[in-house]
């Protein structure tokens, strides 16, 4: 990201004022901006704020990708999506969700659960890429994200400290508990979850488990720190993002180790020549490729022993194991909702992302979408070496929080409202223009 390999004088055209002074006078225009912070402040209220309506589950951030559908479609329809080749990947994987629903329930069954997964997927990654159109759009959504942000991480302080799960529980006095799921369908009260470590209770806040607490929130520090935004937002949106913490989960302490690395690195390259990206890549690919074939077991083993629990990560592999197992076995169409082949002391649920995309879909909708958020870091990075300073720390920021969702997929598996943000920032990362905007706000 360092250096660009573009010619001096294409980024002096890119970074001259009469460049940026072509920019569209819609980019100010803050009412475009609204459907994404709606369906931003849509992830932050609980899964149990929900209607059912023609046999599907209608929760916040569902709710509002319906009511923006209509805008969404006369947006395309008009032709002011700024459609890239790169979006072939999201619609490619989004359309074999359905198509393998299709293939495994029928047309109708398929078409009903299939597209209800797949709609989850792409209405936040299509109302980001209108939405947001540039890094000023990008500094706007956080000005407004930041008071919610800042209310669900105290929400999480509070229970963290008390010991009392306090959100979710609340919204269930009022809507109903949410209901514990198997083949797609509702068995079960869904349990609360309680477990105190280092003293503290793992909270939920409005999440749906501690882990997607804390990531959700440390995936927000790094652009919130680059942001070049003031005052208030900028305090409000850093705290949030700490307060990750009282998620006391080894995900989220990792992902804002990740972000800490990457942003570190980056404040080095600015004093030390020739240590671009892409040295950094090559040196980190040939130290795990030593390790692979210098170590007994490989990488992931030692993964594994240092970074997680032993028995989380020992549990996690027979995870990768019998799910790479299931996926052989059932490539093209995957087994949609049905249990997966596993010991019989396993349970059903598959903590990685990546995988269980595979397994209930097959390989091609894993593929696909896991490469649309490869191309939105690589088609962020080349925009960023374009723009000035300010604007390009911000765009490296948006690449840090995007990479660290994705090697937490791995980690387990996004739904709910860290799965709309993870579709939302790689939408955005898409949709940024290769010129500077206003640098502050």
């Amino acid at each position: 990201m360092a250096s660009s390999g573009i010619p001096l004088a294409e980024r002096q055209i890119a970074l001259s004022p009469s460049h940026a002074a072509i920019r569209p006078k819609s980019a100010s225009n803050i009412a475009l901006l609204l459907p994404a912070v709606l369906l931003l402040y849509s992830t932050l209220l609980p899964q149990e704020v929900r209607i059912t309506l023609a046999g599907q589950v209608i929760y916040p951030y569902r709710a509002v990708a319906f009511i923006m559908l209509p805008w969404l479609l006369n947006r395309i329809a008009t032709g002011r999506l700024p459609f890239r080749p790169a979006d072939l990947w999201m619609f490619a994987g989004v359309t074999w969700m359905v198509v393998s629903f299709c293939a495994f329930y029928g047309l109708t069954d398929g078409i009903r659960r299939g597209g209800a997964l797949a709609f989850d997927v792409i209405a936040p990654y299509l109302i980001a890429r209108i939405s947001v159109r540039n890094l000023q759009d990008v500094r706007r959504l956080l000005i407004f994200a930041a008071p919610g942000l800042l209310l669900a991480g105290v929400s999480m302080m509070v229970e963290s400290v008390s010991h009392r799960q306090l959100v979710r529980p609340f919204a269930a006095a009022i809507f109903g508990p949410l209901f514990y799921y198997e083949n797609g369908q509702a068995v079960a009260t869904a349990k609360e979850f309680n477990v105190v470590r280092l003293g503290l209770l793992r909270a939920h806040g409005p999440f749906s488990h501690p882990i997607l607490a804390g990531l959700f929130l440390a995936s927000f520090l790094p652009i919130y720190l680059n942001s070049s935004i003031k005052k208030w937002p900028y305090v409000f949106g850093m705290t949030a993002s700490l307060f990750a913490i009282f998620s006391v989960s080894s995900a989220a302490f990792l992902s804002i180790i990740i972000s800490g690395i990457l942003l570190g690195y980056d404040r080095l390259q600015a004093h030390i020549g020739g240590v671009g990206w892409r040295f950094f890549v090559f040196t980190l690919f040939t130290f795990l490729l030593a390790v692979e074939i210098a170590s007994q077991n490989g990488v992931l083993p030692i993964l594994i022993r240092y970074t997680l629990d032993p028995q989380t990560g020992y549990y996690r592999q027979l995870i990768w194991e019998y799910d790479m197992r299931s996926i052989a076995n059932h490539p093209w169409f995957g087994i949609g909702f049905t249990d997966y082949e596993r010991l019989p002391w396993m349970i059903t649920s598959i903590d990685n992302h990546w995988l269980l995309l595979g397994v209930r879909h097959g390989y091609i909708a894993a593929i696909c979408i896991f490469m649309s958020s490869l191309v939105g870091i690589l088609s962020l990075a080349k925009t960023s070496v374009c723009l000035g300073k300010t604007d390009g720390v911000l765009a490296k920021a948006i690449i840090f929080s995007l990479t660290g969702l994705i090697i937490a997929a791995f980690t387990t598996s996004f739904f709910g409202g860290i799965q709309t943000w993870f579709f939302m920032i790689v939408g955005i990362s898409l949709s940024m223009p290769a010129r500077p905007s206003t640098q502050t706000i």
